[in-house]
């Protein structure tokens, strides 16, 4: 069904008003939203419904942002949503970039996924600052050769500045995110094959065993399942959250990073030489005389075209869980 943005906008921040106070459902509602508009519907009104999700969650407290030294924070998520926390960990992390041109940030202790990873590198990025976040989460995927779960979904996501936009890379590491599983749960649907397990270790096209099996590195490789634990240490070991389901009641976790590109260059010369690259990569030869793809664009384009139509396309199931989770309220 079709909703305007504006309508779905009122009744996510409607669906949140019982538990959550207007700043916290409104940094929330920009990131469900932001999920919806870029196609990234796994990182959007699943994680409001379904699941363990954002209104499931029963917060034992406000977030709490400690500094730690001129160049870092860290952030006690109380057992908030993601998002909630990842939103207050960027505005963090370039504040203190922005005074001292470096900052990090960790999280730990908040619930459900932080969303759309592009969301934040996009903001970071706006701001003439080169962005890295990873984030961490509950044990889903085995290392290479086993089957037994260690390590999250665990994304990474690279914002860097450029004219006229920034560059943004966004991956998980695994074939399959968490919120697909949900998505997929949810409307009925199978998922791919090749992409998760169930506990036996066999392959499975079913959601609700591949959630209670494990999902597989997104190259199904050393490589993938190595990328996968650099994140999980990061994100995890790190600022200590829950680690290779090691202190699980210490929640998911996060870390941003972000630094001037004055600290090895003018940024206007860098951002017009990363104009000059992605121009290069974009017109380079291809077999059929087609343009290159430019990692990122399509997720910003999708949400740019969304909100100049002032309209969405979204499930009718899922309309019918935030109608449903409205009443409740």
């Amino acid at each position: 069904m079709k909703i305007k943005i504006n309508e779905l906008q009122n009744l996510i921040m409607k669906a949140m008003s019982k538990k959550y106070d207007e700043e916290y459902s409104s940094r929330m509602g920009e990131l469900v939203m932001f999920g919806e508009l870029s196609g990234r519907v796994s990182h959007g009104l699943v994680r409001l419904l379904v699941g363990g999700s954002i209104l499931s969650q029963n917060p034992a407290g406000k977030v709490k942002i400690t500094k730690i030294t001129k160049l870092s924070s860290m952030i006690e998520g109380n057992g908030n949503p993601g998002m909630l926390v990842g939103s207050l960990a960027c505005d963090e992390v370039m504040r203190i970039a922005k005074e001292n041109d470096f900052g990090i940030v960790g999280t730990r202790g908040s619930h459900t996924s932080s969303g759309c990873l592009t969301y934040y590198l996009e903001k970071i990025a706006k701001e003439n600052l080169i962005g890295i976040v990873m984030a961490e989460s509950p044990t889903s995927t085995p290392p290479f050769g086993g089957i037994e779960p260690l390590f999250g979904t665990n994304p990474i996501a690279f914002g860097i500045p450029a004219n006229p936009r920034p560059v943004i890379f966004d991956m998980g590491t695994t074939a399959i995110t968490f919120g697909e599983l949900l998505n997929a749960k949810a409307l009925g649907k199978t998922i791919p094959k090749g992409v998760a397990l169930d506990k036996q270790g066999n392959e499975t096209t079913d959601p609700e065993k591949a959630m209670e099996g494990a999902t597989l590195p997104f190259d199904k490789s050393y490589k993938g399942a190595g990328l996968s634990m650099m994140v999980e240490i990061l994100s995890g070991t790190l600022p200590h959250s829950c680690y290779a389901g090691i202190d699980e009641d210490r929640g998911w976790g996060n870390t941003f990073m972000a630094f001037s590109p004055r600290l090895l260059s003018d940024v206007d010369e860098f951002k017009d030489r990363m104009e000059k690259m992605i121009d290069k990569i974009r017109n380079s030869k291809t077999k059929d005389e087609s343009k290159v793809r430019i990692p990122g664009e399509k997720t910003i384009d999708t949400r740019d075209k969304n909100l100049k139509l002032k309209e969405i396309e979204i499930a009718d199931k899922i309309y019918e869980l935030l109608m449903e989770a409205i009443k409740h309220v």
